[in-house]
């Protein structure tokens, strides 16, 4: 018996059969995916929302505003463990890290154009902006860690374990922004029925690599927000 089957089997033992509505498993279905989910989980999902033009603009404006409000949350409670100014580092945080997107664009769009796999701008801002939206929640998943070792040390393994959590924050959104590329790329050659492969894949890797690099290093150095050796 599938999953499916099971699901529609269940239903209410509290009203009448002709009242239940839709089975679970068609309230499963119509529910809105998760955006949440999709940055940390699903680039393709994150793929299609920006290659749809009803979903693209909501998809950027949520995706932005968790940023900045993971960003100024993490910020400030990582400076209270280091005893610098909550509030300095609740504002400065996000807009380093904003400031991270921005830093990558030049340097990601050149690559793009050299390669010849030209991205539209606003693509890719969209693009960066979800990598290092997954990047910051990583960095608020690694927020408890350097909470224990910052009580357990606060002169050498609290300090390191906050650069570390920025630095692995660095990794995951580089390592996302090139599966988010690679994805985009994969949606736009199903749509026009060109094939994904050869020097297509070359030229994403290219791309793929700079924006890492850049992401990594730029999300890494943000940590100055903090003024973690102030």
């Amino acid at each position: 018996m599938t999953t499916d089957t099971l699901l529609l089997e269940c239903v209410s033992p509290f009203v009448d059969a002709r009242d239940e509505g839709p089975a679970l498993a068609e309230l499963l279905r119509r529910q809105q995916p998760s955006l949440l989910k999709d940055l940390l989980t699903n680039p393709a999902a994150i793929a299609e929302r920006m290659l749809d033009p009803a979903e693209a603009p909501k998809t950027m404006a949520q995706t932005l505003g968790l940023l900045v409000a993971t960003a100024s949350l993490s910020g400030g409670f990582l400076a209270s463990l280091s005893g610098n100014s909550v509030l300095r580092a609740a504002a400065l945080l996000p807009i380093a890290i904003v400031l991270s997107v921005g830093a990558a664009m030049g340097p990601v769009a050149a690559t793009a154009l050299l390669a010849g796999a030209r991205v539209p701008w606003q693509l890719l801002a969209a693009a960066l902006t979800a990598a290092v939206t997954a990047g910051v929640l990583t960095l608020v998943a690694l927020v408890p860690v350097a909470v224990v070792l910052m009580r357990l040390d606060s002169e050498w393994a609290g300090p390191l374990a906050i650069f570390g959590a920025f630095a692995v924050a660095g990794v995951i959104a580089g390592l996302r922004i090139h599966s988010v590329l690679r994805a985009l790329a994969k949606v736009v050659c199903e749509r026009t029925g060109e094939p994904l492969a050869g020097e297509r894949i070359g030229r994403i890797n290219l791309v793929g690599r700079v924006a890492f690099v850049q992401l990594a290093v730029t999300m890494s150095l943000a940590v100055w927000s903090l003024q973690v050796l102030g």
